[in-house]
């Protein structure tokens, strides 16, 4: 297997680690294309898109053919980044359903393919830079000329090409940092191996000095590659989210306080006014880090279905929408042969015109502060996602009094584990510190949970990915 893979992808000694991971990645775009022509030819997808999967097939079996064998490495690659963004996502996009559908997914293989391949920081910045501006201006023309993009046949094939979509995402990014790890600890390999001959051949030592110290700073470099690609994601991850200044603009006061476990995380929130209701959500994802980054676009992509798409305004009914959907897109329809990925979600929606707001949960409960009197509203015990026993969701209306502050949170936060005796933070000593800074401003009571968590966990390691809101409407 070894041999197959390292005559498939070039020997370490003809191909440094990028040029390697980039024949990796042509092999697995050839493969794959191959794969959506069929699944998009047996999904009545338009004639356009099985011929663009096509023609993509070809060409990158043509500059594959240019990366391993001519040994051509900025050509393949750049003609590669450029003629995907350029031709190969519009054409896809305007003809497989825009927005709705399932191939904004695939960017994030284009920023991740980016990342692992290019070792120039300003050359990946302007590739991103080009990727969100390409990806922005879709959404300009989807939003001018709707009727130019080409619809799905049906709400079945719909589904099937977002799954498909997502799974290609999902293993391709697994795909190239595989090969990435892979080829990463052979050159360890090879040079532990190296170190050792060089033990035992003293005689040797100074011929091969200059070498070590080479390869030493390959490694450094690499180290700091995979460091710097992780934090590139972590961006793309902030860009799906929505802007802060949406929940400063629509509240009286109000505050986020996130914190990821690790740099991208898998608890998201999403935010947004419609007409007379401004909506409010905050999700937990299953897993943490790129899992749970994937999970939280995939969430926020559904939501904005749900609610603007579709005009859903009823917090009960876009659970019960969110979870068909997320059953639909990870094919959850057997629990037996299923994980349990999904989410734990909170939604509200408050009315400015009757001071009401609609509340619902999974899992997620909502505190309301009220003068000095904390009272609770508890969730649906259920997720968002395949459950032993699912019930349809249930809706909680609250009329809001003047600086009435609702607060939501995930997890994260009283699961943390700490204090003297290494226990979990608790809802009831997070309830007693929303109750001793209830006077204070929010972003005062901001601070002080910020730092009454820091404290409690002192050296502990982060148990999980943390978000927690905090919104007075008026």
């Amino acid at each position: 297997m070894n041999k197959l893979i390292t005559k498939l992808l070039g020997n370490s000694s003809e191909f440094p680690l990028n040029h390697r991971i980039s024949n990796a990645a042509l092999i697995l775009g050839a493969l794959l294309g191959i794969q959506a022509s069929l699944s998009n030819y047996l999904l009545n997808l338009p004639l356009i898109t099985v011929y663009t999967t096509l023609g993509m097939t070809v060409l990158l079996s043509f500059l594959y053919y240019f990366s391993r064998i001519k040994q051509k490495f900025k050509f393949t690659v750049y003609t590669a980044i450029l003629i995907n963004m350029v031709i190969y996502t519009p054409i896809m996009w305007v003809s497989n359903g825009g927005s709705s559908g399932g191939f904004q997914y695939y960017l994030f293989v284009y920023a991740t393919f980016i990342i692992a391949v290019i070792n120039n920081k300003k050359v990946i910045i302007a590739l991103i830079s080009l990727t969100v501006i390409i990806f922005l201006s879709l959404l300009f023309y989807e939003y001018s000329y709707p009727e130019k993009i080409l619809a799905y046949p049906s709400r079945e094939d719909k589904y099937g090409d977002l799954t498909v979509g997502f799974l290609f995402v999902l293993f391709g990014v697994i795909y190239m940092f595989y090969f990435y790890t892979i080829q990463y600890n052979k050159t360890n390999l090879e040079l532990s191996l190296k170190n050792s001959e060089l033990e035992k051949q003293n005689i040797k030592l100074y011929k091969h000095q200059s070498k070590i110290e080479s390869q030493r700073k390959i490694l450094e470099n690499q180290n700091l590659h995979i460091k710097d690609s992780i934090s590139y994601a972590q961006k793309i991850q902030k860009a799906v989210f929505p802007s802060l200044e949406i929940l400063k603009r629509n509240t009286k006061d109000s505050f986020l306080l996130y914190l990821p476990k690790e740099k991208i995380g898998g608890d998201f929130y999403y935010f947004t006014k419609i007409k007379d209701s401004f909506i409010a959500v905050i999700a937990d994802s299953t897993g943490h880090g790129v899992p749970g980054g994937f999970m939280s676009m995939l969430g926020i992509t559904i939501l904005e279905e749900i609610i603007k798409r579709k005009n859903i305004l009823n917090a009960a009914e876009i659970l019960n929408m969110f979870r068909e959907e997320i059953i639909e897109s990870l094919d959850q329809k057997n629990i037996r042969s299923t994980t349990n990925d999904g989410f734990d979600t909170a939604i509200c929606i408050f009315n400015t015109n009757t001071k009401q707001l609609n509340y619902a949960g999974a899992n997620l409960p909502l505190i309301l502060m009220r003068k000095n009197d904390i009272i609770s509203f508890s969730p649906d015990e259920m997720p968002i996602g395949t459950y032993i026993t699912m019930k349809p969701f249930k809706n909680n209306f609250i009329d809001i009094l003047e600086n009435d502050v609702i607060y939501l949170f995930t997890d994260g936060i009283t699961d943390q584990f700490g204090g003297i005796k290494n226990q979990k933070f608790s809802f009831h000593r997070l309830k007693n510190v929303l109750t001793k800074n209830y006077e204070e401003a929010l972003f005062i009571q901001k601070e002080q949970l910020k730092k009454t968590i820091r404290n409690w966990k002192g050296s502990q390691k982060r148990t999980d990915d943390a978000l927690i809101a905090g919104i007075k409407f008026i």
